[in-house]
């Protein structure tokens, strides 16, 4: 029996075996690096397995009774997909385009890329596992520079996160109850005072130095990379975004489009500045989603359409990515089979 709450750091302690195991392995004679190699891989697919079901069966069956006997359950189905494809084609399409100055890879291989390392973040809190699954396709010089890339990468699709949050929350602040609203100014105060302090102090610091300089070439839209990245960052978000509306609308067409989509906003905000493991993320918004949309939708739909669009955008892509994880050399060929 697991224990409430012991899940994570069965995760965490799972994570830190496969890193220390990672770095060893790589020191060691050819043979006994590939049973290495593949040890820690059925590790992470075992693991990745758990998180999945787990998350499935932490919803109860009357949520599933509800998605399989609505009437539009196949409209569902087929705009969930569609839209979760469209989602990680657009990742993917960043990803290759970031790496573009440092290698160039076919469209495919950057699919295969995003979707394996979202099967190994997704034992992490807020991706971070995603930096070392994605230094890991790539030869030893090139990991400092892609650890860089990938944080760019997240970083842009967190700025697309925060213009469209705040502009949701500017929507919704004065329909929100005096204790979430001291919540959301103080944390957003503190945040936007902690990114000020950094931009200005003048250290001598040679790493604080190195992030001021880091911050402050992404700000350059001029340089056309950084453009394409926040654009297919923005583009990504109203996708999701979208697709959490569409799938709502579904169950209840009365919904208006100004009433519902500066809360998604707000939500998608939030939760990105909370630590917490992707298998926890459908608890996460769908709470979040329960008291900003309070008196708006039923509970129901509410939790039913968040665990669809757990599955859609989580649970499908980490079992694929798990899927090429064992077998990452086929190429096209296996991504085609799949696909």
């Amino acid at each position: 029996m697991v224990v409430p709450g012991s899940m994570p750091k069965m995760i965490r302690s799972a994570a830190n075996i496969i890193f220390i195991c990672y770095f060893v392995h790589m020191k060691l004679p050819h043979k006994t690096n590939q049973f290495w190699s593949l040890a820690i891989k059925l590790l992470i697919v075992s693991l990745s397995l758990v998180v999945i079901l787990k998350a499935v069966q932490e919803v109860k069956p009357a949520h599933w009774q509800l998605i399989f006997d609505f009437s539009k359950f196949t409209e569902v189905i087929f705009l969930g997909l569609v839209l979760a494809l469209l989602n990680w084609s657009l990742e993917s399409l960043k990803w290759k385009t970031l790496l573009s100055p440092v290698k160039s890879i076919p469209f495919y291989t950057a699919v295969s890329e995003s979707l394996r390392a979202h099967a190994v973040s997704i034992l992490t809190p807020n991706k971070i596992g995603e930096f070392g699954a994605k230094a890991s396709f790539y030869s030893k010089s090139l990991r400092p520079q892609i650890l860089k890339l990938t944080l760019t990468g997240q970083l842009h699709q967190l700025l697309a996160t925060c213009c469209f949050g705040i502009l949701g929350l500017s929507v919704i602040y004065a329909q929100l109850s005096l204790r979430l609203q001291l919540s959301i100014g103080l944390t957003s105060g503190l945040l936007l005072l902690s990114g000020l302090t950094l931009c200005l102090m003048n250290s001598k610091n040679k790493w604080l130095r190195r992030l001021q300089l880091y911050v402050a070439s992404l700000a350059q839209l001029s340089d056309p990379k950084n453009a394409k990245v926040l654009v297919l960052s923005m583009l990504r978000y109203l996708c999701f975004s979208h697709q959490f509306y569409l799938l709502l609308w579904l169950f209840q067409p009365e919904l208006t489009y100004t009433e519902v989509m500066p809360v998604i906003f707000s939500i998608y905000f939030i939760s990105s500045f909370v630590p917490v493991f992707l298998f926890l993320d459908l608890s996460l918004k769908a709470g979040l989603a329960l008291v900003l949309l309070k008196g708006v939708l039923a509970s129901e739909v509410i939790i039913a359409v968040s665990l669809l669009m757990w599955i859609f955008n989580f649970g499908i892509p980490a079992f694929l990515g798990n899927l090429l994880l064992l077998k990452p050399r086929r190429g096209l060929g296996e991504l085609k089979q799949m696909l």
